[in-house]
């Protein structure tokens, strides 16, 4: 089975497509986890929403911690890491590494592997800018390794310098007048990339439901669906969020002509630090919990 049928599956048992992004901030959550060391603090935080999700049987389809925010804590902290991805996927809920890798092809290569054999992500976020030969080495078939992994490329982010490159226009033919934005040229490439394996997925942000209509209109136009991770998505009252919605994000792939079920919506600030609806810390993994229960029907259209 490749990693967009794994999609489809997981999201299908758990019954949303929620991914629950995993950036730890120290200072939300200290007054949630006052002791220990800031690792131990990490590994608690994370620990408990895990418990809670599993005791009340509301789990996200995927969970997608950002490495930059362990690197910044401590080398202990990737140790934290990789022991959360590892109680993370025992409990069955499948890991996307956050890393943004991309490198000439052997440093791809070692990258691929450190995400894949040694933190054992199930995927990782990958930059297509420097090419085939770099976005290759993340591809991995069932022939050469069993656990099918797979590989989210940065198509059209939701930061606000996203324009600097991304909205360049591209001549797309011989006619100078064929032109579209630089990100289609990205599209074209990921589903090239991906052929038969079934392997690759795009990053494309929340914050822009029309551009994510016309992405998806473009995939299904060429016959190639592919899985977008969709950063961005915000929780109601609580700071830090881009100010996507759930419903017009699935609306619009909807509208885009999506049919395949394997698309997943992260919430990280949203979900980690829902406790400052209702300001009481203490209660930090039932509110997690609650929040992603909420934003799980958010999504049943």
């Amino acid at each position: 089975m490749n990693f967009q049928a794994r999609l489809e599956e997981r999201i299908a048992k758990c019954g949303n497509p929620i991914c629950l992004g995993m950036d730890p901030v120290l200072k939300l959550i200290d007054p949630c986890c006052p002791d220990g060391s800031a690792e131990d603090k990490i590994k608690r935080f994370y620990s408990e929403i895990l418990e809670c999700a599993l005791k009340r049987n509301v789990q996200p389809a995927v969970v997608k911690p950002n490495s930059a925010y362990y690197e910044c804590v401590s080398v202990q902290a990737m140790l934290v890491l990789q022991q959360l991805i590892a109680d993370y996927r025992s409990a069955g809920i499948p890991v996307i590494l956050d890393a943004k890798r991309g490198d000439i092809g052997k440093s791809s290569a070692a990258y691929a592997t450190a995400a894949y054999d040694v933190y054992k992500a199930d995927a990782v976020t990958v930059s297509p800018w420097m090419g085939a030969d770099s976005v290759g080495p993340f591809i991995r078939s069932s022939e050469t390794n069993a656990d099918e992994h797979g590989a989210y490329v940065l198509l059209r982010t939701s930061n606000k310098g996203a324009h600097d490159f991304q909205d360049l226009p591209v001549v797309r033919s011989d006619d100078p007048r064929d032109k579209a934005e630089a990100f289609y040229s990205v599209a074209d490439k990921i589903m090239e990339w991906d052929g038969n394996f079934g392997y690759l997925g795009a990053v494309v942000g929340a914050t822009h439901p029309e551009e994510l209509e016309k992405i998806t209109a473009y995939t299904v136009a060429h016959k190639h669906e592919i899985p977008f991770l969709i950063p961005g998505v915000s929780i109601p009252g609580v700071p830090g969020g881009q100010g996507g919605d759930a419903k017009t994000v699935l609306t619009a792939i909807a509208n885009g002509g999506g049919k395949r079920k394997f698309h997943v919506l992260n919430s990280s600030s949203g979900l980690n630090f829902a406790y400052q609806r209702t300001g009481n810390p203490a209660n930090f993994a039932s509110d997690c919990i609650d929040a992603l229960e909420k934003l799980a029907e958010a999504c049943d259209i």
